[in-house]
């Protein structure tokens, strides 16, 4: 069963990138009111689950094919990575091209089609050199060439990990980061430039993977009362600004001279939240609700196994191949509603059984030898 795979790697971070994968699938889904608004507030927060995704990967990564392979030859994980890395920009441009020709054929008419298709007279090899060059991203899986780029990047990364120089990579990270304001002028839009932003959080990622051993022994080191101040300090805090968090993005639910300024105080925040360029900002938050998470599910972990053990831990350990099966499910069922928002009662039991069916996919190992995981 998939979910005994777990036990040779952290389950504090498969449970959470389990729940980050729920909270993606509910977000693409868009079926709210269901009664699992709560998941990550519709994601409307000014942080997605997306991030703790990719951060998360990163970190696993580092663990399993840096630290764990620090014996083996360097071309050894070199390759494995590389290998990953085409399966992953094959998987993409195949999605990509996949849900346009079916959009094509069968429902340029249907209003819940995906906006961003494109045009049914373009011709085919320019919209397949779109997609091989992701110049043209489609679909529900488009965040799954972030992922194979880096992958394809990574043992640049990993040489550096290698020969103590982490320094430098997160250097070249932080550099590459602060490009993205200059690289708007060029002629593509913000989604496309997304691999500039969203590299810090992988390969930032990969290096504390790398190094996970020696944080945590340092963090032990440190006195009690010290770790206390601070994780108190850190629990306090992200509570806070998730509670306020969650009120602006709820503000509709409030009655006018509530939610009225809470929407502009939304609006007048937003540009320094946005998703596409990672400003520090929302890297902050980001850092502070990760650290918030990663001690929640640490702390109660074997209660939060017992209880939703079940559907987080085979979401977490199968996480690519529940993202691409999302993709394909989320793509019917809005044109199955032909855009449409189902009441509540059918929007709670639509969102369950998406879920269930890719639980069920996963316990039946439907496809699992062709579909990346």
């Amino acid at each position: 069963m998939a979910e005994t795979k777990s036990s040779s790697r952290l389950l504090t971070f498969d449970l959470m990138r389990g729940y980050f994968m729920v909270a993606i699938i509910l977000n693409h889904l868009q079926w709210y009111p269901s009664g699992l608004d709560w998941v990550s507030a519709q994601g409307a927060l000014f942080v997605s689950a997306a991030e703790g995704f990719f951060l998360i990967s990163g970190i696993i990564l580092g663990i399993i094919r840096g630290r764990k392979l620090i014996a083996a030859p360097f071309k050894k994980a070199a390759s494995l990575l590389l290998k990953r890395g085409v399966q992953l920009y094959i998987a993409s441009v195949a999605l990509m091209l996949i849900f346009t020709l079916v959009g094509w054929w069968f429902f340029m008419e249907n209003q819940g089609l995906k906006p961003g298709i494109r045009p049914i007279d373009q011709p085919f090899l320019q919209v397949l050199w779109g997609a091989l060059t992701y110049e043209y991203i489609y679909g529900w899986a488009d965040f799954l060439r972030l992922y194979a780029i880096f992958l394809l990047a990574s043992p640049l990364a990993l040489w550096l990990l290698r020969i103590r120089k982490w320094y430098v990579l997160l250097t070249l990270n932080v550099l590459v980061w602060a490009l993205f304001p200059f690289a708007t002028g060029l002629p593509y839009s913000n989604e496309l430039l997304m691999p500039i932003s969203w590299q810090l959080i992988f390969f930032g990622g990969m290096t504390i993977g790398f190094y996970w051993k020696n944080i945590v022994e340092w963090w032990q080191q440190r006195a009690h009362i010290l770790r206390s101040v601070i994780v108190k300090s850190i629990v306090t805090l992200a509570i806070a600004t998730i509670l306020t968090n969650v009120l602006i993005a709820m503000h509709s639910l409030f009655p006018a001279f509530i939610g009225e300024p809470l929407n502009a105080l939304r609006l007048a925040l937003e540009p320094y939240f946005t998703k596409e360029s990672l400003p520090i900002p929302r890297l902050a938050l980001f850092a502070l609700w990760f650290g918030f998470g990663f001690w929640l599910f640490h702390t109660f972990e074997k209660s939060i196994v017992k209880y939703f053990g079940w559907i987080l831990i085979p979401f977490g350990v199968n996480s690519l191949y529940v993202y691409i099966l999302h993709a394909f499910l989320v793509f019917f069922a809005q044109l199955l509603l032909q855009g449409a928002t189902p009441p509540f009662i059918f929007s709670l039991l639509g969102s369950l059984t998406i879920l269930g069916l890719i639980l069920l996919a996963i316990r039946t190992q439907f496809l699992m030898k062709i579909i990346p995981r």
